[in-house]
């Protein structure tokens, strides 16, 4: 490469690939320069890791390649591959990125299976292959999807349970304050971590084990976040998803939301055979498909359930 600026720092963004491992970037932001940069600094990205790997074969954790995801200030996934300059288009996929900041998350208020049903289209559909992350708040958004925290245990399941990439800010897990006496613009998403919120326990600590439970969820089973999601009853609301590799299912779940507390009788649709013995990961609670439903007794409204492993 000749002696530019560019080079120089795609040159000391790598070495820290290079010399320590790091398997991925953010970018920020990746439409304040050519998009030609971000294809440039993925190839050497992908050279420096393969260095790595090379050097550190006991080190390797799996065979995936180098990732990088770029925030591209107000694209979203019904946007699909393209986003407008307004006198241009750029498809950011096709330089390097694997996937991109979902700006639109944080304003989707409207019913969990039209959100559910339309990022699902969009990762089998436009944007198969890649991906995207949503978030309900960050450090420099000044509109969250929840600047008072009134719905933060509602939150939790709707963005830990939503198809993509799924990024915690800081104690959203606890609700910290994102509206602090004194403090102006983004220095009010950017409060004291509340840890005496929850050393008080009550609703914090609920609300924390609430994120934990749909977090532990999650990263069990990636049908949650990569899977094919169906619809299986309206009201109480239940839904699926399937992860299916080489035409064969890899994995799957069903998620049956304002069940109750106490006993309940859940239906499965066939998304579990006769027979299976499944779990329900927010209580811990087993139970066997009869009838094609399963007999659970839980204190809890929240259902998510599996195949036991």
């Amino acid at each position: 490469y000749p002696r530019a600026p560019r080079y120089y720092l795609i040159k000391w963004l790598t070495d820290w690939v290079r010399d320590f491992g790091f398997d991925g970037y953010r970018m920020d932001t990746a439409k304040h320069f050519e998009a030609a940069v971000s294809a440039e600094l993925k190839g050497e990205a992908d050279r420096a890791f393969a260095d790595w790997k090379a050097a550190h074969p006991d080190e390797v954790l799996d065979s995936l390649p180098f990732y990088m995801m770029g925030e591209v200030f107000g694209w979203a996934p019904s946007q699909g591959r393209s986003f407008s300059y307004g006198d241009s288009t750029v498809d950011f996929f096709d330089y390097g990125y694997d996937g991109l900041i979902n700006f639109a998350f944080k304003s989707e208020r409207g019913p969990l299976d039209d959100l559910f049903a339309r990022y699902t289209t969009a990762l089998h559909g436009a944007l198969a292959g890649v991906s995207f992350l949503s978030y309900i708040d960050s450090h420099d958004d000044g509109s969250p999807y929840d600047p008072d925290r009134k719905a933060a245990f509602g939150a939790g399941t709707r963005l830990l349970l939503s198809p993509g990439g799924a990024p915690l800010y800081y104690a959203d897990e606890l609700a910290r304050p994102l509206k602090v006496t004194g403090a102006k613009g983004d220095a009010n998403l950017r409060s004291n971590m509340n840890w005496g919120d929850l050393a008080r326990g009550g609703s914090t600590a609920n609300l924390l084990e609430h994120w934990r439970k749909l977090g532990r969820f999650r990263h069990d089973h990636p049908a949650v976040g990569g899977g094919a999601h169906r619809e299986l009853k309206d009201k109480p609301y239940i839904f699926s998803r399937t992860l299916e590799r080489n035409g064969v299912a890899v994995d799957r779940v069903l998620v049956a939301m304002d069940q109750g507390k106490g006993a309940k009788n859940i239906p499965v649709f066939g998304v579990f055979p006769e027979g299976t013995e499944l779990l329900d990961s927010y209580s811990a609670v087993t139970g066997t498909v009869t009838g094609g439903k399963i007999s659970l007794t839980t204190p809890f409204s929240l259902v998510l359930l599996s195949g036991r492993r």
